[in-house]
């Protein structure tokens, strides 16, 4: 991730290059793991694509190579 933020950056200096954290979306890969989370931490796919897409209107160059959460919430590497 570091190294493509840097070569994107360099690149296009505009350009935006983070991870994302979707939550706990309802998709047969979390099914065997839902049954410990809360369901109102539970997302449906068109909620977190919604999110994460809203994550991404708002993020600048100043936030390249860091890790977000599907409501804006930094996450620390």
């Amino acid at each position: 991730m570091h190294t493509l933020a840097i070569e994107m950056t360099r690149l296009n200096r505009q350009s935006v290059c983070v991870t994302l954290h979707p939550g706990t979306t309802d998709t047969e890969l979390s099914r065997p793991f839902q049954a410990r989370v809360p369901s109102q931490q539970l997302f449906s796919p068109a909620f977190a694509a919604r999110q994460l897409f809203e994550v991404l209107e708002a993020l600048t160059p100043v936030e390249t190579g860091r890790h977000f959460a599907w409501d804006g919430e930094a996450i620390p590497w």
